[in-house]
């Protein structure tokens, strides 16, 4: 009897935390509405409850930078808490996510960030200022009111009251979208002039590369082939262990360079990442998920495999090599569906193993720049490199035009 109580802790968990914080925080509410809203914190949330990453982290960076006083609180999961904490920098309180605490910090504090849409939050006071950065780069995959078919009714009705909440909107500087406001449910301030997460892309350094290589114990004069497929999200990604070795194998000898290939999972593939990289005997095959940013992955690589990932725009920002690898594009387009053919992109598209492998034997240098040149221009694709400076100077004017009582 006790093991099956317990078993039902453990499996509801998650939903009795949200029960109880919510419930002690709003039995209180009559006192905490008179908690005032201190001006210079900022309390930041990445993908629910993660570590330290994505368009948060480097607006963090910038703020962190400056000469300010600032009180920034990241809310995550308590694994990150014992796992993860030294991933982050000095001057960052860690606040265990879905928590009474978490709400407190919420809502006492002048900012919210977050980069995808709030589920755990107290009521937003009409002083504090939400900077909804969003996760993604490159809007290749249809996303949000574009895909309302695809959503469940608790999501449009979470993702409506998060754009109703927020007072500014971070999205791709591109024309592929053309009405960015009806797609996000959304009818506020956009800014536009880059994503954060991709100012490391535009001035990439050599300290990025040189920790990565690092970490991954890879040779100064070897090159990386990035392999990051997206989510399926009702059937199972396939990859063939075999395949990938024969990936490395043509790069090296057609492109006469030295290879390793990181693989790299969307977030919520990870399950598959210990069946597949088990069944691989390969020191040049490395495990992506390991690495905690994406972004600096992006902007150490040499060449990038992908299919539907927002992904390929970091690849046209930084003019680095891309092939689109995308053996179930019917499936994926009925499922999902995205705002152009694959064929309209700048890079080389294909189906199966073979036409990729030829793909990389064939490559043309000279032409895929002018390819990747004229799509740019055609799509005003543009990153400024200034984006989390941009933003977190904004950021820090809403804090200074905030009179605290």
């Amino acid at each position: 009897m006790f093991n099956l109580i317990n078993k039902f802790f453990q499996n509801y968990r998650n939903i009795i935390d949200r029960i109880c914080a919510y419930s002690i925080f709003y039995v209180l509410y009559p006192i905490l509405f008179f908690i005032p809203i201190k001006r210079n914190k900022v309390v930041v949330s990445n993908f629910w409850g993660r570590s330290y990453g994505d368009n948060p982290k480097y607006i963090c960076n910038y703020l962190l930078s400056t000469n300010w006083d600032i009180d920034i609180v990241w809310l995550c999961n308590k694994d990150i808490i014992n796992l993860n904490k030294d991933d982050f920098p000095k001057g960052i309180r860690l606040v265990k996510n879905r928590s009474f605490q978490a709400l407190l910090e919420l809502h006492t504090a002048k900012i919210w960030i977050d980069d995808c849409r709030k589920s755990f939050y107290p009521k937003k006071r009409k002083q504090q200022f939400y900077l909804q950065t969003w996760h993604a780069g490159f809007g290749l995959k249809r996303i949000e009111h574009d895909t309302e078919q695809n959503l469940t009714p608790r999501y449009i009705k979470m993702a409506k009251k998060d754009s109703k909440m927020c007072d500014l909107l971070i999205f791709e500087h591109s024309k592929l979208f053309k009405n960015i406001g009806k797609t996000f449910w959304y009818d506020g301030e956009i800014f536009r002039d880059g994503i954060p997460k991709n100012d490391i892309i535009v001035k990439p350094t050599t300290d990025i590369i040189e920790k990565v290589h690092n970490f991954y114990n890879i040779a100064k004069d070897k090159k990386i082939i990035l392999y990051a497929p997206t989510f399926r999200v009702d059937y199972d990604l396939k990859i063939n262990p075999l395949f990938l070795e024969r990936i490395i194998e043509t790069a090296n000898l057609y492109f006469h360079e030295k290879y390793v290939l990181i693989l790299r999972l969307h977030p919520n593939d990870k399950y598959l990442k210990d069946k597949i990289l088990n069944s691989i005997n390969n020191s040049d095959i490395l495990d992506g998920s390991v690495y905690n940013d994406m972004q600096e992955l992006l902007s150490t690589c040499n060449m990038l495999i992908t299919d539907y990932s927002s992904t390929i725009g970091e690849m046209l920002v930084a003019n680095k090599k891309c092939f689109i690898y995308a053996y179930d594009y019917e499936e994926y387009m009925e499922d999902q569906g995205l705002v152009m053919e694959l064929t309209e992109l700048p890079f080389p598209v294909t189906k199966t193993e073979n036409e990729l492998l030829e793909s990389i034997k064939n490559f043309n240098s000279i032409k895929y720049e002018n390819r990747l040149s004229n799509f740019k221009k055609k799509w005003d694709i543009y990153e400024s490199g200034q984006a989390s400076k941009e933003l977190g100077d904004r950021l820090l004017q809403e804090m200074q035009q905030y009179k605290e009582n």
